[in-house]
């Protein structure tokens, strides 16, 4: 898992489609996520409404995220 520190306005790129940017709204930050239709992005809260968690998230549930180390995939 990579763990990062970012501002507002900051973005990152997942592979050559998908970038999520930083957004503030009042006291809280949003993501905007901007990727193909064709891509499905869900909460987590909705697989786990459904109890049918994909692989990726069972995986980040197994480790807490106090583990990972900032900047570092663990």
């Amino acid at each position: 898992m990579l763990s990062l520190t970012v501002r507002e306005g900051d973005y990152v790129t997942i592979g050559d489609e998908v970038v999520v940017q930083v957004l503030k709204a009042g006291d809280t930050f949003r993501l905007a996520i901007d990727a193909p239709r064709s891509m499905q992005i869900e909460r987590a809260k909705v697989y786990e409404l459904k109890n049918d968690a994909p692989e990726c998230i069972r995986r980040v549930q197994q480790k807490p995220l106090r583990q990972a180390v900032k900047g570092q995939r663990a």
